[in-house]
This record gives structure tokens, C-alpha cells and sequence, in this order.
């Protein structure tokens, strides 16, 4: 088949993921899963009427540069709103992104194979796959991973370091494409110059103390009722542990847990993060000098850091399970051997959170034992594959015989 002809495929399976999205989002209403999009317009308006700068010179949980897609999707949207320009925006990124992994229809089985796999997550994880800030980090993470793919690490790291100014988790992939890189130091060079102009571009918008604002924002919030850690106050509320339950943040404008000692743990879960991450780092360095193979190495650690950011994350949000994505393509672009485990464990960690939000959220903010139930298994799935990906990852700085038994299928 020609190429123009599986690009043209490819593409009308994007709408038709999109489409679908769209119209699951319509069967929830109560849950609004496009709610976010609601909250960006909202933004836009306040900005309008207060001449500041969310990000810039006043506070904001995002980085300024998440201003970027909100904008152009405004644009997009004219008279219609935002609402019709986003999912515009967001359809166009996926197809580009996409079309780009394919190289446009050049590139063979396992590279369209990575773009089905991507397509069959979003259908699963459901509308927030689509309706949240995280898309437009994650087509940067895209194109991060088609240099990659290409051997051009330099224009990697700089995709994926301005993704991570949109939303963080981008910089798991930075922090594996580095441990894998030859060149470090070269590596590091392109993620301060990245960011370094990124900053110098918010000074001459005007930008103040504010451009961290999005740091110290979410170093204060409590625990979102959707994170792996809550899950042990659900089930006490469920029980009828005194003060145990979930109340919504007028602030921050999400659903977190109360109850016994849920502060003193929040403020704990970065400082855990943190570890796992350093862990991680460690067991990433090892291999590399234990000579692991470079792009095996990259795809094995990526999909363990961005689970570190995602299970000790106090934040909970279900569009989260979206960055796994990326990594998990990755080991299908880069040929790993026994990649069918976290293929399967990734799309059932999509399902289970679509199930949660929105299907059956109602019924969690309701206290239900179905709901709980769906996100305690969730939870621990992703656990698992946690558990999972560190034994990988450790299992790469092993001698080659040890290696392939301590490998997990």
C-alpha cells in the first residue's frame, strides 16, 4: 500500500477515536469531562478583565507556557469557543504527532503498530484522554520520542523539555533519555538552554516571581480523591472512619480526601516522589554502565519514572494515566522483547480509570463500593506495574544470562 494511503488510514482512525471520545464525553454529563476546557475559558476571560498574565505576573498551577495551547485553541474556536477550537487543536495534534512517528507513511510495521497502540489507549482511558492541558505535553512527548527513534538526541531532549513546561511528566523522559544518552553533559546543555529561553522569553512578557507560581501552588494542595495514596481514606470512609471522606476544593477545583493524618501525609508525598525517583535514576546509571542497550534503556526507564509521577502523586487526576502513553509506544517503536505485559497492564490501567471517571464517578463521589472497588483495583495495577518496570529496569545492569531470567513476560 502506498504510503498517502496509510497516512489517510491512520488518520481517519483518529477521528474516529476522537469522535468517539467526544461522544462518550455526551453520555456523562454529570460528570462534565470536558470541564477543564470549560475552566481554560474561563481563564481566558479572567486574564482579559484583570490584564495579567496567568503564569507570568499572576499565580497559576500550570507553567506559563500551558498558556500557549489555551490560546491557540481560542483562536481555532472563534465565535464557536473554546470549546470547538480545543478539540480541534487536540485531534490535530494527535495527527500530526502521529503522522510523524509513521515518518508520514515511510516507516514500517512496528512504527504504525505504536501508532494503533497510542490510538487503542485514548478510545480506552476515555474523554479526558482528549479534554485536558496534558494532550499538548504529550504530542510534545511524541515528537521527543520520533527523535529518539531517529538517533537525533539533541532535538529530543528539547522536545521533551518543553513539554515538561506545559505539564511535568515529559521530564521523566528527559531524565531517561539523558541515563541512556553517551552525551550527558550535552543533554543537560539542551534542557538549560530550553528552559533558560523559555524564561527569558516570560521576563520579556513580563513575567515576575509568578513564573514558579505553579511549584509552590501544588507543594500546598491536599490529596486528590483519585491518587493511589487516597485510596486508603476511601476505604475508611467507606467504613465509617470518623472524618474520613472527600470534599471539594474551591480553590484548586477538584475533590480531595479528608480524615485522619491526610495532611501530614500529603506533605510527605513529594519527599516520596522524590525517592523513587532518585531510585529509579539509580537503577537507570547502572545499566547504562553495565552497557544496556541504549533505546532499551531509554523505553524501560521512561515507563518506570512517569509510573514514579504518577503513584506517589498526591494529585490523582485522571487524564494522569495518559502519560503513560508514550512510554509504552516506545517500547513497541524500539522493538522490546517481551513488551506484552505492560502493553496489556497499561490498557486495563486506561479502562479501569475511564470506568472511575466518568462512567461511574457519581457513584465515587457518592461513596459507592463500586467506584471504589474500580479505582482500589486501578491503583493496583499500577502499583504492579511498577513493581514490574523497577525488576526490568534492574534487570538491565545483570550479566546477559541473568538477565533474561529475571525478566518478566
Amino acid at each position: 500500500m502506498r504510503p498517502i494511503f496509510k497516512v489517510l488510514i491512520l488518520w481517519l482512525a483518529t477521528l474516529l477515536v476522537h469522535l468517539w471520545l467526544i461522544f462518550e464525553a455526551g453520555l456523562n454529563p454529570q460528570s462534565a469531562p470536558f470541564n477543564d476546557v470549560l475552566l481554560y475559558s474561563f481563564w481566558l476571560d479572567q486574564m482579559n478583565q484583570s490584564q495579567s498574565i496567568l503564569g507570568l505576573n499572576e499565580p497559576w498551577v500550570y507553567p506559563f507556557v500551558a498558556l500557549g495551547p489555551i490560546i491557540l485553541a481560542n483562536l481555532f474556536g472563534g465565535s464557536a469557543g473554546l470549546m470547538t477550537g480545543w478539540l480541534i487543536l487536540v485531534g490535530l495534534l494527535n495527527a500530526i504527532g502521529l503522522s510523524a512517528i509513521v515518518d508520514w507513511g515511510m516507516e514500517g510495521r512496528r512504527a504504525f503498530q505504536a501508532a494503533y497502540f497510542y490510538l487503542a489507549f485514548l478510545a480506552v482511558l476515555g474523554p479526558v484522554a482528549i479534554g485536558r492541558i496534558d494532550s499538548a505535553a504529550t504530542f510534545l512527548a511524541l515528537l521527543g520520542l520520533v527523535q529518539v527513534y531517529r538517533d537525533r538526541p539533541r532535538l529530543a531532549m528539547i522536545f521533551f523539555t518543553l513539554g515538561a513546561w506545559i505539564k511535568i511528566w515529559p521530564v521523566s523522559a528527559a531524565l531517561s533519555l539523558f541515563m541512556s544518552a553517551k552525551a550527558k553533559l550535552r543533554m543537560v546543555l539542551w534542557a538549560v538552554l530550553t528552559s533558560g529561553a523559555l524564561i527569558a522569553l516570560a521576563i520579556a512578557l513580563g513575567g515576575d516571581s509568578k513564573i514558579a507560581s505553579f511549584i509552590t501552588m501544588q507543594g500546598d494542595r491536599g490529596i486528590q480523591v483519585e491518587a493511589p495514596i487516597a485510596t486508603f481514606w476511601l476505604w475508611a470512609a467507606l467504613t465509617g472512619v470518623p472524618e474520613a471522606g472527600i470534599y471539594f476544593d474551591n480553590q484548586l477545583m477538584t475533590n480531595q480526601i479528608a480524615g485522619p493524618m491526610v495532611a501530614e501525609v500529603a506533605r510527605l508525598m513529594s519527599l516520596a516522589m522524590l525517592i523513587a525517583i532518585a531510585i529509579t535514576a539509580w537503577l537507570g546509571f547502572k545499566a547504562y554502565r553495565a552497557g544496556a542497550n541504549s533505546k532499551h534503556l531509554f523505553a524501560i526507564m521512561a515507563v518506570t519514572a512517569t509510573l514514579d509521577l504518577i503513584v506517589f502523586n498526591k494529585v490523582g487526576s485522571p487524564q494522569f494515566e495518559l502519560w503513560l502513553a508514550v512510554p509504552l509506544m516506545a517500547g513497541i517503536l524500539l522493538n522490546l522483547p517481551r513488551w506484552r505485559l505492560p502493553l496489556a497492564a497499561g490498557l486495563a490501567i486506561a479502562l479501569l480509570t475511564n470506568l472511575v471517571y466518568p462512567v461511574f464517578y457519581p457513584d465515587l463521589m457518592g461513596l459507592g463500593q463500586l467506584s471504589i472497588g474500580l479505582l482500589t483495583l486501578r491503583n493496583l495495577a499500577l502499583i504492579g506495574l511498577l513493581v514490574w518496570a523497577n525488576i526490568r529496569l534492574g534487570g538491565l545492569s545483570k550479566p546477559a544470562k541473568a538477565r533474561s531470567g529475571l525478566v518478566l513476560d
